[in-house]
């Protein structure tokens, strides 16, 4: 098998100018998740049961991106990544299905943008604007300067997205030089601080007198909220006609996943012993800043701590608009969601899903006041798409076994496929109806998920029923220019 594509191969609407650095440069931004939510785990269940369950959930999100990985060389000329997948193999079987992973996965992954907007706003506005307490009323709404920072943290990363996947990577790559640094400085945290002490590193799971399935409960929950950022990494596969090469899908989503999980293993170990679980239940959102002030000098560790945080937080807001907008854009190319997605613009790159994302994220800043309930409602959807993307991994095995393959696992993928499928539903459905449990969601929270799938389904009639349907709806067609020299002269 070659390792380039024949030009034939490639289709018109894309450039292939990627290298498997430049999408792991991108999925980098996974492991500045650990900023946003490793504190509210470490308050909830203690350190070392944190650890325990961001690890274990990163290398389930590593073995999965070895599934994808192969299903990424059955269709390299297809956008869009694990919910096409879904689609690929369910369409015969249950063709909605498509729909649903299509749309859980956009809002699982656009949703994030507000998420970590707003996250990276409050911080802006607690260091540098603490006198800035004005809110503008609209309505029962009140809308001040964490709201108006994290809209225009969202215009300016919206606008690198408009001009292609390679300025979005090399926003992450300089973002990524940033957030190499605070990890590190965890990861030797035990060796060269000596405000480290093991005996923080405390486990909260299934002691005495635990309830909830003696923990279990519990850790499904957890395993359900860091599921996607744990699994992150497999946004690798959305960029799959835009490498040069076929291998550069495989090694994007190995690597990646690889780096996550070390850095889910590490660093929780670090940042573990230097904060107790009752300072982090004090401030979660301040474990980090607080480890920072720890291990490096006094004097400038607040402030650096800050921007590096910030600049792990906008990392994600950049992956997530790269990712979800190649997820859009591949659902409308394959007929799942309204065709107006289709557009591609001069750059080749499907502005109309970065735009709807952007506005989807400005509507969020404004009318949802807690962010992380976001993240409850949102995944939802994502870890949806990624079950039937896992259990779609069987299916194409059993339907298209002789289908051409750059990349074939071999004989062990497909129990792997079938544990990861009972896993993934098991966490699913115990951690959506169980999310009270984390104290950030409920019915609320799981109505609004269940809401986001059915509108899908509601995407996917208008396209089918409707625009594919009728003929006034579709794109016109050039009209061919005449010739002056065959026009009949009178």
């Amino acid at each position: 098998m070659t390792d380039s594509f024949h030009p034939a191969a490639a289709p018109a609407a894309t450039h292939r100018t990627l290298r498997w650095q430049d999408a792991f440069a991108l999925a980098m931004a996974v492991s500045g998740g650990l900023f946003v939510s490793f504190g509210a785990t470490m308050a909830a269940v203690g350190a070392l049961s944190a650890l325990f369950i961001w690890a274990f959930a990163a290398g389930i999100g590593w073995a999965q991106n070895h599934l994808f990985a192969e299903m990424a060389s059955m269709f390299p000329d297809k956008p869009g990544g694990v919910p096409v997948y879904a689609h690929e193999a369910w369409k015969h079987r249950f063709a909605p299905a498509g729909a649903l992973a299509t749309f859980g996965y956009w809002f699982g992954w656009s949703a994030v943008i507000s998420i970590v907007s707003l996250t990276a706003g409050a911080i802006i506005q607690a260091r540098w604007l603490p006198e800035a307490t004005w809110f503008l009323e609209i309505g029962s709404l009140q809308v001040g300067p964490v709201q108006f920072i994290a809209i225009g943290l969202i215009l300016a990363l919206m606008v690198p997205n408009l001009f292609g996947a390679q300025p979005a990577a090399w926003v992450n790559k300089i973002l990524g030089v940033l957030l190499v640094i605070p990890l590190l400085a965890f990861v030797i945290a035990p060796v060269l601080s000596g405000q480290w002490d093991a005996s923080y590193l405390t486990w909260g799971l299934g002691g005495d007198g635990a309830d909830h399935w003696g923990g279990w409960q519990d850790a499904a929950v957890w395993l359900y909220l860091v599921g996607w950022t744990a699994y992150g990494t497999e946004m690798c596969a959305a960029f799959t006609p835009e490498y040069r090469s076929t291998k550069d899908a495989r090694r994007a989503l190995s690597t990646s996943g690889a780096y996550t999980f070390m850095m889910f293993a590490l660093v929780p170990i670090g940042i573990g012993g230097l904060i107790t679980q009752e300072e982090a239940a004090s401030d979660p959102a301040a474990v980090f800043v607080n480890g920072f002030a720890a291990v490096l000098p006094a004097g400038f560790a607040g402030d650096i701590a800050l921007v590096i945080s910030i600049g792990a937080l906008l990392m994600g807001v950049n992956a997530s608009m790269a990712d979800g907008s190649r997820a859009l854009y591949g659902a409308a190319v394959d007929g799942l969601v309204p065709r107006q997605l289709e557009k591609l613009n001069r750059h080749q790159v499907p502005a109309r899903a970065v735009v709807a994302a952007a506005a989807m994220n400005i509507l969020l800043v404004i009318f949802v006041s807690n962010p992380i309930s976001i993240l409850v409602a949102a995944n939802l959807g994502y870890l949806l798409a990624i079950l039937l993307a896992v259990s779609g991994f069987l299916l194409l095995r059993k339907d298209r076994p002789e289908a051409p393959r750059s990349f074939r696992l071999g004989r062990g993928s497909v129990p792997l496929a079938a544990i990861l499928t009972i896993y993934g539903a098991a966490v699913l459905l115990i951690g959506a109806a169980s999310s009270e449990l984390s104290g950030y969601g409920g019915p609320l929270e799981l109505a609004i998920g269940i809401g986001i799938l059915l509108l899908s389904l509601v995407l996917y009639f208008i396209r089918r029923r409707w625009q594919d349907r009728l003929p006034l709806l579709r794109e016109p067609l050039p009209v061919p220019r005449r010739d002056p020299s065959r026009i009949p002269q009178p």
